[in-house]
């Protein structure tokens, strides 16, 4: 035990999330989701957060409304700083740890063609069912028992040594 580490537990981390305002949080292993593309160093474990969508921008029938994208994106801020937080939690403890945003493409890995789908370096989703938040729908969604889909997702890679969530088994 490196002496400038504080112990913490996967309890520690999931109270800590829920105070900063996580609502769903979960904690897979890093080699099952390979977080080698990001780091080399900090990514034993995956810490998954969700918040929740507002229900009233559902009700919103036109995909393109305004309102809609101004309330999403106040939730993704605020899911961003949940993170931020959690980071710096986790640092003072002893154990650096880095924001994966739901959004997180390598710009290198751009071919050229603006029709060509960029895909994330590590999938949330599946991350969130390894981190026991929910199961993967047909269109591999993630389905949660608290929010079905309604959710937005972040992750923290850090090697905290704290045992991990197991996924669910039914849908």
């Amino acid at each position: 035990m490196n002496i400038f580490k504080r112990p913490l537990t996967a309890h520690d981390i999931k109270q800590k999330s829920k105070e900063l305002g996580a609502d769903l949080v979960g904690i897979a292993d890093g080699a099952a989701l390979d977080t080698s593309a990001i780091t080399e160093h900090d990514g034993g474990r995956v810490i998954v957060l969700a918040v929740r969508l507002q229900a009233g921008t559902s009700r919103i029938r036109p995909w393109n409304d305004r309102n809609k994208y101004y309330n999403d994106e106040l939730s993704l801020t605020f899911l961003e700083e949940v993170s931020l937080e959690l980071v710096y939690w986790l640092e003072d403890a002893g154990y650096p740890a880095i924001i994966v945003p739901p959004t997180h493409v390598d710009p290198w890995r751009y071919k050229g063609d603006p029709k060509q789908h960029q895909q994330t370096l590590i999938s949330l989703p599946h991350a969130a069912v390894e981190a026991g938040l929910g199961t993967l729908g047909l269109n591999l969604q993630l389905l949660t028992p608290q929010y079905g889909p309604r959710v937005l997702l972040t992750a923290v890679l850090c090697s905290v040594d704290v045992e991990c969530d197991k996924p669910m088994t039914e849908a």
